[in-house]
Parts: C-alpha cells; sequence; structure tokens
C-alpha cells in the first residue's frame, strides 16, 4: 500500500517512453539517412518531453487515485494531445528543423494517442487486479453507524478492486453482527494497532458530546479524513467544496444540465428534431384533424392548458384537442373509458399523436423534447406537499417524453407510488444526464407506441 504514491511515477515514465519512441525513434527508423542528432534536433526532442511534462500536471494527469474513472482519464489526455499538438507544430515556427513530412502527422497524433491510451487502461486495469488480489490496500474505518455508513461499507466489501480493506464501524456500543468493532474511548487503540489509513465520518450519526473528541483525536494522526455527509435531499446532485476566503462551502451543482454546453447541445438537437416533426408531419397531420373536427366536432383542434415549467414557472402546454369541452380538464386526469375521449381523440391518445403540437413548445424553448413531463398546476400543487423532492424535477426543462414514461410510468397516477416512482426516475434522469440517454429514451418511447401501453388511454 506504501507504493501508492509511485503510480503518477509510473504513468509518466510510460508516457516519456510512448513519446520517444514514436517521435524519437520512429524519426532515426523512418528517415534513416536524415540527420538526427543535431543541436536542433535534439533540443527539439527535450522540447517536446518538457512540454508534456508540463501539461501532465497542469491537466492534473498526476492526480490518479484508486476512485479515477476510465472516462476520467481519457478526456484528460484528449486535452493534453490537443495543447500537446499545438506547442508541437509552434516549434516549427520559431526554429526550421527537417522532421516528420506534413502529410505524416495525421497518422503519427493518432498512432500517439491510441498507444497512449492503451498504455494508460493497461495500467489502470493493472492495479485493478493488484487490489483485487489484496495488494495495495487501505485500512478503512468508519466513524457513526447508519443508513448511509452501511452502504459506503458495503461498497467497500463489494468493491476489493479498489483496494479499500474495511475493519468495520466505531460507534458508541460493539456488536459483532453489525461489525461495530470498537467504542469511541477504544478509537486511539483502534488506530494504533490496526494501521488505519483512512477514517470516514459519518457526520450527523456521532453525538456532539463526542465529535469535538474524535476530531481533536484523529488530528495527531497522519490519516485520510474523509466526511460522509448526509446529502439526502440533494441526493441526485454533485457537490463539490469551495472556498470563501477562508471557509470552505459545500456547494450543490444541479446534474449535468447545469453546463452550457450541455445545455446548447440538448438546445441544439431539440430545435432540430422539432423543425423536422412540426415541418414533416404536423403541418399535414393539422390540417387532417382539422377536417375532421370541422365536421363532426366543431370544437377547435388544439387544447392549450397551463402546466408547470423549468424553475417553477407556468407555460402553456400545446395538445391536439382529445376530449370533448369540459369543466375538469384542469383537474381531472383522463381516466380508462373516460367519457370525455372523442374516437378520434382516442385514436390520438392511443398513438401519442397528440402531443405532437408540444414540439412547438420545444421550438420556443418552453419544453425538451426528453425531460419530466409537467403537471397540470393542480396536481404540481398537490403533490409537492405529498412527494419528497417533488419540485427538484422542475430543475430542467420538461419533455414531451422522459425516462419514467419508458419505463410505463404514464397517464393515470392511481396512487401514490406511481407519483413516487415517476419522481424517482426523473430524479436519476436528470443527475446522469447524457446526449446518448437522450437518444436512447426517444428511440424506446418510438418502440413503447409501437408496441402500444396499456395506460394510453
Amino acid at each position: 500500500m506504501k507504493y501508492s504514491k509511485y503510480i503518477p511515477i509510473i504513468s509518466l515514465i510510460g508516457d516519456f517512453f510512448v513519446l520517444n519512441l514514436l517521435f524519437v525513434v520512429g524519426f532515426i527508423v523512418l528517415h534513416p539517412y536524415a540527420q538526427h542528432l543535431t543541436d536542433k534536433h535534439v533540443l527539439f526532442y527535450l522540447y517536446l518531453n518538457a512540454c508534456w511534462f508540463i501539461l501532465f500536471f497542469v491537466f492534473g494527469a498526476n492526480n490518479v487515485d484508486r476512485n479515477t474513472r476510465k472516462r476520467s482519464i481519457f478526456f484528460t489526455y484528449v486535452k493534453i494531445i490537443v495543447f500537446f499538438f499545438f506547442f508541437f507544430l509552434m516549434y516549427f515556427q520559431a526554429v526550421p528543423l527537417q522532421f516528420y513530412p506534413r502529410h505524416h502527422l495525421k497518422y503519427l497524433f493518432a498512432i500517439f494517442f491510441a498507444v497512449l491510451i492503451l498504455w494508460k487502461f493497461v495500467l489502470y486495469y493493472a492495479f485493478y487486479f493488484y487490489r483485487k488480489f489484496g495488494y495495495n490496500y487501505r485500512n478503512v474505518i468508519i466513524l457513526g453507524y447508519g443508513q448511509k455508513a452501511k452502504e459506503l461499507s458495503k461498497y467497500f466489501l463489494t468493491n476489493p478492486w479498489h483496494g479499500y480493506r474495511f475493519l468495520g464501524f466505531i460507534d458508541k456500543e460493539k456488536n459483532e453482527k453489525q461489525q461495530i468493532v470498537g467504542t469511541w474511548d477504544d478509537l486511539k487503540s483502534f488506530i494504533e494497532d490496526n494501521d488505519i489509513n483512512q477514517v470516514y465520518i459519518s457526520w450527523d450519526t456521532i453525538p456532539r458530546s463526542v465529535l469535538a473528541n474524535v476530531t481533536n483525536l484523529l488530528a495527531d494522526y497522519p490519516i485520510k479524513i474523509r466526511i460522509l455527509p448526509d446529502l439526502d435531499n440533494f441526493a441526485y446532485k454533485s457537490a463539490e467544496l469551495v472556498n470563501y476566503g477562508m471557509v470552505p462551502v459545500l456547494q450543490i451543482h444541479p446534474g449535468p444540465l447545469s453546463y452550457w454546453y450541455n445545455r446548447l447541445l440538448k438546445r441544439s438537437f431539440d430545435i432540430a428534431l422539432s423543425l423536422i416533426i412540426i415541418i414533416g408531419f404536423l403541418s399535414w397531420l393539422s390540417l387532417i384533424i382539422y377536417i375532421i373536427d370541422l365536421i363532426i366536432y366543431r370544437q377547435g383542434i388544439f387544447f392549450n392548458q397551463k402546466r408547470t415549467c423549468i424553475d417553477g414557472k407556468v407555460f402553456t402546454c400545446y395538445k391536439f384537442r382529445s376530449m370533448q369541452k369540459n369543466d375538469e380538464c384542469d383537474t381531472l386526469q383522463a381516466t380508462l373509458n373516460d367519457s370525455r375521449i372523442t374516437r378520434v381523440g382516442r385514436f390520438l391518445r392511443k398513438w401519442s399523436l397528440d402531443e405532437l403540437p408540444q414540439f412547438m413548445n420545444v421550438l420556443k424553448g418552453e419544453m425538451s423534447i426528453v425531460g419530466p413531463r409537467p403537471h397540470m398546476l393542480k396536481h404540481t400543487e398537490e403533490y409537492q406537499k405529498i412527494v419528497k423532492r417533488f419540485m427538484l424535477r422542475h430543475t430542467v426543462k420538461p419533455g414531451i417524453t422522459g425516462l419514467a414514461q419508458v419505463n410505463g410510468y404514464r397517464g393515470e397516477i392511481k396512487k401514490p407510488h406511481d407519483i413516487i416512482k415517476r419522481v424517482k426516475l426523473d430524479a436519476n434522469y436528470i443527475e446522469s444526464w447524457t446526449f446518448n440517454m437522450d437518444i436512447k429514451i426517444i428511440l424506446l418511447t418510438i418502440w413503447v407506441i409501437l408496441k402500444g401501453q396499456e395506460t394510453a388511454y
């Protein structure tokens, strides 16, 4: 376990090996009759290695620990390669030098990037298996016993490749069945006898009367301390510690869509697809429905309803009219065999065609194609009182379809479990949004419509 500090060094040495293998040895092999070791060439080789050394630390490639994800490693090296390429080309603007022909560079950098990523993943999985077989471990304990602490212990016990050796909890009373291996009075001796490397503090489960003594005791040991906060009300969000002067503040971020570039990507896709639907389908379908309504119903083809939007704002949601005009349209959801639904409306609802006008809401920026479904104002008022974190789903734009809908939670809400499950799925969508997830939900929506759903009435 004491060798973890050498991982960044091993990683950097491997980088230098790959770099010089391709840029120095590769040049010599491919151009055996060229000048290789003139003062200008040696200076260039040193320049390349110096650039890589600086970029390695600037972009934090040295900050790799046992919890670093492969995706993070990949994108870190994408950034390093981009800047390295820039500095590579910049050198030739200042120093004339015979080197790789220009048309070779596109292949050189592609191979360099591929070999580099291969090396990183080989290193990643080498330590993965090394830890899985019981080496390079960390002895850890958790102070305090509660639900979050138990979940963390389960993570340690079921993920041996991260190299955490969980030794138990420290709490007010010992309990072998619950893996509580000592009391607050035993903490000092337990740390010294078991070579503890990391301590996780379940802050809200430790009595105030002992908290000061515990923290003062831990300050006497070179142990890494981790705080386990209770963030249940913000479980779908990410948090980071920022400093306001000398005051540390835990800052909450509302998921990936809080970043402008993700919102721009999502909005661009919404505009493009909504234009296709409006021009390609809504234009002629509206004309057909208008003619049918003119002949049979004469009640208008559009139904407009106030619903809750992002940040709790109100907007007008557009739909094709599927019911006869009635006084309960803003308070009562459609039910099975609802007498208010017309024959044409039943067809539209079965195939979700009544939702197509909402692409106008998408184009206006009031909705997104994928997101939590907007509710009637009356239901928003009701559900926020009975469902924990209900209003958190309004931190993003409402959608025509969503993760809850493709998982069968659409239409009438018959019991509290239905809305609770919807909110949970909506929160999961907000927390883990990716562009690929939106595409997947859209494709699943098409499949669900074609297959048919019992709740589509």
